[in-house]
């Protein structure tokens, strides 16, 4: 009788949420804006060569496709988590790299250089990163939901990668799976009895992540660590807002000169430049402050902040200057880098031993 019950209560949908479809997501508009920035980096320096010689000229946008192409057969290829990042990373390559010949389909005689194209790309990153945060909204998922993301992860079991923090989240989407489930009793029974690889000798890379988890423990133990880590990001966005406050007043003599100027191209990218700065500060105070009470919140908003930077102020920045972005860009994919890390950490920490 239960099993009819559950039958009839768990019907079926389309569409099934993966628990990390955020990360997933993050990975491909980083590696897509990324790839952007860093080719039209190299066509500066290289002066926009051809490639093809004579009469042709492969246009790179296909190496785009080429990499999107690779993304789509790993996805449809080969199982795990493992595979859907790397194609996630894969995919955002190749989309930077297709996108960034927007101007060439957009005007009559081809123009790479249409100075409007930076601003629709912009715009579709934009539209992109919103409809991003909507899949991947944190609401609850369905009992099914976490049932199916909890069989897609005993791919570490089967791969013997399983480690004990792993086997404890595994434990809680099984908890929030439906119990009357045959599919999750099984499931529960069969993950009491799997060993973890701590009962063996660690891969190189789990050795070097466990050096890197006691050092990040040490650090954070650490009197007014805290503080330094909110202080840090709150000096990066006052920065920001600085350079581009100095521009402006390098550029004009006062308000009014902005609104007089001929230039609107310029000016609208200073302003862009100063909107995404100031609303990237906002989300970096909000760190400092949350900080010394919630260190995965505070991580997350820093995260938020670096992120708005990224897609928005490096953008801004390399439609005007191109060269003189790239430090500060690389210096905001390094910190992206390391609060994914932290964050990592953070949930770890959290969940119940």
């Amino acid at each position: 009788m239960t099993d009819e019950r559950y039958t009839v209560a768990m019907t079926n949908k389309l569409f099934y949420r993966n628990i990390h479809a955020r990360d997933h997501l993050e990975i491909f508009l980083v590696s897509a804006i990324s790839s952007l920035l860093l080719l039209r980096f190299f066509l500066y320096l290289a002066g926009y060569p051809q490639v093809g010689g004579g009469s042709l000229h492969i246009a790179h946008m296909l190496y785009g496709g080429l990499l999107m192409l690779a993304a789509i057969v790993l996805a449809l290829t080969f199982l795990g988590a493992r595979i859907q990042r790397l194609s996630a990373f894969v995919g955002g390559l190749g989309f930077g790299i297709f996108i960034d010949e927007l101007g060439k389909f957009l005007t009559k005689d081809n123009n790479y250089f249409f100075r409007p194209t930076i601003g629709l790309i912009y715009a579709i990153f934009m539209i992109l990163y919103l409809i991003f945060n909507f899949l991947s909204r944190a609401n609850r998922l369905t009992s099914r939901e976490y049932e199916l993301n909890a069989l897609a992860q005993f791919e570490e079991a089967i791969l013997n990668d399983l480690d004990p923090t792993e086997k404890r989240r595994l434990a809680q989407l099984l908890a929030k799976s439906d119990e009357r489930s045959p599919v999750v009793q099984e499931l529960t029974e069969l993950l009491a009895r799997i060993e973890t690889v701590a009962a063996s000798e660690p891969h190189w890379y789990r050795r070097l992540l466990n050096r890197a988890d006691a050092h990040y423990e040490k650090l954070l133990r650490r009197r007014g660590t805290r503080r330094l880590i909110g202080f840090i990001f709150v000096a990066e966005a006052i920065i920001f807002l600085i350079a581009v406050l100095g521009t402006f007043f390098n550029q004009f003599n006062d308000v009014g000169a902005i609104f007089r100027s001929t230039d609107t191209y310029t000016n609208r990218l200073l302003i862009g430049q100063l909107i995404a700065s100031a609303v990237a500060g906002g989300f970096a105070i909000a760190g400092a402050i949350k900080i010394l009470d919630s260190r995965l919140q505070a991580f997350d908003l820093f995260r938020r902040a670096t992120l708005i930077n990224l897609l928005l102020t490096e953008f801004f920045i390399f439609s005007r200057t191109q060269f003189h972005a790239i430090p500060g860009f690389l210096a905001n994919l390094v910190l992206l880098l390391a609060l994914r890390y932290a964050i990592n950490e953070e949930h770890r920490s959290q969940v119940p031993h």
